[in-house]
């Protein structure tokens, strides 16, 4: 009887410890923004992405990859896009190479022959820029999914200390920002920017570890 007892605590031990170990989420898991991922994603989740990502280096992080004011890339977001889209597919042995990485890439290359804005044009100089809820409500599904792809791929990667953390799925954050915005439609609730409605749904800290 006796030889079967220390399996058998051993078995017990394992199992109680397993259950006792918190498990971690799929939306906890960093996903990978690279070449396989650019290439199964439409275009505007990737401008999304590149929405999401810029705003949370550039106001938390503070690893500014470009000026929007000076903007170092000569052209719009879609033309951005397709040069990420070339990179991609010039160099397929860089698929695995993440997006940001390649976007400081085509900055670089595009740098030297980059026209200056005129005088005249559009500057945002406020915190979060123009990405506002009414700036939410005008964005596609696709968008808004990579929006919050990009700001919570910074989050999770970027910020060495976060001051907050984002546990849950892309889809409830997306779900929690469209609520805010269409039931403050119209008000000035909805002059607040995205960034800081995301914050609202950060997790919540216990007591023993807020004080």
């Amino acid at each position: 009887m006796r030889k079967f007892l220390l399996p058998l605590v051993l078995m017990l031990a394992v199992c109680g410890w397993s259950q006792s170990q918190p498990t971690v989420s799929a939306a906890q898991t960093s996903q990978h923004f690279d070449g396989k991922w650019w290439s199964k994603t439409s275009s505007e989740e990737h401008s999304g992405f590149l929405d999401g990502a810029d705003d949370c280096l550039t106001w938390t992080a503070h690893k500014q990859i470009w000026s929007r004011n000076q903007r170092g890339f000569g052209g719009t977001w879609s033309q951005l896009n397709d040069a990420i889209g070339k990179f991609y597919k010039d160099h397929p042995e860089l698929r695995d190479l993440g997006v940001v990485d390649v976007w400081k890439k085509v900055i670089e290359q595009s740098s030297r022959k980059a026209v200056p804005n005129s005088e005249n044009a559009e500057t945002w100089k406020n915190p979060h820029w123009y990405m506002d809820g009414f700036w939410w409500l005008d964005e596609t599904p696709d968008q808004k999914q990579g929006f919050v792809e990009g700001y919570l791929w910074c989050m999770r990667t970027q910020v060495p200390t976060p001051s907050e953390t984002y546990s849950k799925s892309v889809s409830f954050y997306v779900k929690k920002i469209d609520a805010f915005t269409r039931a403050n439609a119209d008000s000035k609730a909805d002059r607040e920017k995205v960034a800081l409605i995301l914050r609202r749904y950060t997790d919540k800290k216990s007591a023993a570890t807020s004080k």
